[in-house]
């Protein structure tokens, strides 16, 4: 199995959350692939609505993973979540990176209303991390920005395995006062994303190898 792990550049005013747990997971690149049992590798992507299906493209075309795990910030949400669903439509309420804003219509004119993760066994990744104490769930809304986007486009992919990790805003952007993180928004640690990450690729590494052997 082979995996790429994506995250997202500069968003809302501030630096993004996920660039930063990319970071760190780019530094223990090898322990990863360890962990994962396969390559791993690691592509940002910017927050733009018109050029991220091309990046998205040229990412796939370079690694060609089996595995996907995009992640993206989602200010406001208290904890993880995991993202079932992705839904062919862009309403984007914060502008993206060009200052792109509002309804701007379907992801793919010609695609269907909805896509479905493909990344095997969501529920049973949110009972390992949440029996390891941390803060989970599974989401049907993705929201409508270039997260949801993304996921859609990922979910177009014949035979890719892809999910989406929605993170909370971590500790620092409180403390620097960026935008995003006006009115008192939950946080979570840095530490614990990357525990969490790990968990998920060990899950699922574990999930593969058994059923494969039940095949």
């Amino acid at each position: 199995m082979s995996l790429l792990i994506t995250a997202f550049g500069a968003f809302d005013g501030g630096w993004n959350c996920s660039e930063r747990l990319l970071d760190a997971l780019e530094d223990e690149r090898e322990a990863l692939a360890a962990l994962w049992g396969g390559p791993v590798a690691f592509v940002r992507l910017p927050v733009d609505t018109e050029a991220i299906a091309d990046h998205l493209r040229v990412a796939l075309a370079a690694h060609r993973p089996t595995h996907l795990l995009l992640m993206g910030q989602a200010a406001g949400r208290a904890g993880l979540s995991l993202e079932r669903i992705a839904r062919n439509d862009r309403d984007l309420l914060t502008p993206d990176a060009c200052g792109r804003c509002g309804a701007l219509g379907p992801v793919d004119p010609a695609g269907p209303e909805r896509r479905d993760a493909t990344w095997p066994d969501l529920a049973g990744v949110v009972v390992k991390l949440a029996g390891e104490g941390m803060p989970v769930a599974l989401s049907d809304d993705a929201g409508r920005h270039l997260c949801n986007q993304t996921l859609y486009l990922a979910l177009g992919v014949e035979g890719l395995n892809a999910a989406f990790l929605h993170l909370p805003l971590l500790p620092e952007q409180a403390a620097e006062g960026l935008p995003a993180a006006q009115g008192g928004r939950p946080t979570l640690p840095l530490d614990d994303m990357r525990r969490a990450v790990r968990a998920l690729l060990l899950h699922s590494r574990r999930f593969a190898a058994a059923s494969a052997a039940e095949s």
